[in-house]
């Protein structure tokens, strides 16, 4: 017999993959652990597990929240600056490279995003280009 460790582990497993049953799954084997497992060690276990998972859930929120936050702030600075100019000039990559990683796209089965040096090089961009901009006079 496994663990309610092992169990609990097989359940994450389950939520994390792309099963289009998934959901199911997850119902089924949840039941399955809430049957089997009935003693305090093992009820406190799933309650961990159960608030792990919240906390997991609300630091995802967290960082959705942000990815939208910045997908806004970048709508309006793509009619002045097109994304092209910044992804050729300061990270000598293309349009739709930079846009994978700022909107998250899937590509070849894995999601794409903006490391933390990769920010930093955009914000310097826009800096730069902010600089360039409010330089430029024609009086």
């Amino acid at each position: 017999m496994k663990t309610i460790n092992e169990e609990l582990n097989e359940l994450k497993a389950i939520m994390k993959s792309d099963s289009p049953d998934k959901e199911e799954k997850y119902k089924e084997k949840y039941m399955y652990i809430c049957r089997n497992y009935t003693s305090e060690q093992d009820k406190e276990a799933i309650s961990d597990y159960l608030l792990n998972g919240l906390k997991d859930i609300s630091t995802e929120l967290d960082e959705i929240e942000h990815a939208i936050t910045i997908r806004e702030k970048l709508k309006e600075m793509k009619e002045i600056v097109p994304i092209s100019y910044i992804a050729r000039n300061y990270f000598g990559k293309s349009a739709s490279w930079l846009q994978q990683r700022i909107y998250g796209y899937k590509v070849r089965g894995r999601v794409y995003t903006l490391s933390e040096q990769d920010k930093q090089i955009f914000d310097n961009a826009i800096r730069d280009i902010c600089k360039k901009l409010g330089s430029l006079s024609i009086a």
